[in-house]
């Protein structure tokens, strides 16, 4: 049969509904939860659980707004822990990062960057952690290796969902000393984390190759594109393709602010207009959220006054420790080898690489990877990704004189 609908008022000129969880109510995760109006006026919703998830947009379009939209619905299941960083150092997440966040962080200096990439190590542990106990959990309890609402309940098991909100994460991604740790780390939430009960939510205004990296982006399974300005930006935000398709964020308006296609949920591109949580509200829903987990004792971390633990300071230099261990006499190395050296000359700091995690760690020095000839155990030769000693000496030198005239 056919069903007809006609609009007569424009979206973003629309009274928007005041969101249902605003003054009352809770939240499973592992749920559906309404965020957003579609064009008929149709509450539209999104289970964060098992999710990684991109924002996009120019500046001043609701990025902001609508990434903290979907962390007041995760305040709202008080099992979950959040991980909240506002790299654009305004305020704008202190109502969720403050009132509940068990790790908070607004700016970007150093101190900043440093208790940032810090917390991410030790989420990288515990998705470790946590793939050891669901895969020891018997198969009725876990029927399909993933974390579940029951288990999640279980404070024993510390399943409990983990949500991570990161905006203008750009500034993780490019910064000189930890942007590829910041990448190969958030790389393996986006692809591992969901099963273990881990959701990343990345926001830039700025979508390129450097501020979502493509292993990211690729792997993302729910995308906001709010407006953005050209083809590039707007299928590095919701894939490639979706332009020529014709799902094209950048016709929207400038004065549709928190108008954006949604990607998620197993459906199309749709356009929803985000709900409109202001910075008081939002601050009414945190205090909420706040008092529920007290009732059930589950204030932790920052919002509780908890500092982490300072880890001790592990100073090195990845250039010269690469010339340290790998001998003279070897002009080209595979990076399988070069890791290898590493991790048996500084276990604390090398143990855990892994080949891939070698070029992105160069990338900042202008080392290049690329196919070499080297010689199996066996003695057979062979072609593999590797680096040169004479790229690395360069880069050493150019390094050291860049000091120097500083």
């Amino acid at each position: 049969h056919l069903r007809l609908w006609v609009g007569d008022e424009d979206l973003a000129k629309s009274r928007p509904a005041p969101w249902p969880l605003a003054q009352s109510g809770t939240v499973d995760l592992f749920q559906p939860v309404v965020w957003g109006t579609d064009q008929r006026g149709r509450w539209v919703g999104i289970t964060l659980m098992f999710i990684a998830g991109v924002i996009g947009a120019i500046p001043r379009m609701g990025k902001t707004f609508l990434l903290r939209l979907l962390l007041l619905i995760a305040a709202l299941d008080i099992r979950a822990e959040l991980h909240t960083y506002d790299l654009k150092g305004t305020g704008d997440l202190d109502a969720v990062g403050d009132r509940v966040a068990h790790r908070h962080r607004a700016g970007e200096e150093a101190a900043d960057i440093e208790y940032a990439i810090a917390d991410l190590r030790e989420l990288r542990e515990e998705m470790r952690r946590r793939a050891k106990v669901i895969r020891s959990l018997p198969r009725d309890m876990c029927p399909e290796s993933k974390v579940t609402t029951e288990l999640a309940s279980k404070r024993s098991l510390g399943l409990h969902p983990i949500v991570i909100g990161v905006d203008e994460c750009q500034v993780w991604f490019e910064h000189d000393k930890h942007g590829a740790e910041f990448e190969e780390i958030c790389v393996d939430l986006v692809k591992r984390g969901p099963a273990t009960g881990m959701v990343l939510l990345l926001a830039t205004q700025r979508p390129d190759k450097d501020s979502i990296p493509k292993a990211i982006s690729a792997n993302a399974s729910a995308r906001w594109c709010l407006k953005v300005m050209g083809q590039v930006e707007n299928d590095m935000v919701l894939g490639t393709g979706a332009y020529k398709r014709g799902v094209r964020a950048t016709l929207f308006a400038w004065a549709e602010k928190g108008v954006c296609y949604f990607l998620g949920e197993g459906a199309d591109a749709r356009i929803v207009r985000a709900a409109l949580v202001d910075a008081v509200l939002a601050d009414s829903i945190a205090l909420r959220a706040r008092v529920l987990r007290e009732r059930a004792g589950r204030l932790a971390g920052h919002a509780a006054g908890e500092q982490p633990e300072a880890e001790p300071a592990v100073s090195y230099d990845l250039l010269a420790d690469l010339l340290a261990a790998v001998p003279d006499s070897t002009p080209k190395v595979w990076n399988e080898v070069a890791v290898a050296a590493l991790a048996e000359l500084r276990p604390g700091v090398y143990g855990e690489w892994a080949p891939e995690q070698l070029t992105l760690a160069l990338k900042p020095y202008g080392v290049r990877t690329g196919q070499v000839w080297g010689s199996t155990e066996g003695g057979k030769s062979a072609n593999r990704r590797g680096i040169k000693r004479a790229d690395l000496l360069k880069a050493v030198a150019e390094r050291d004189s860049g000091a120097a005239a500083a």
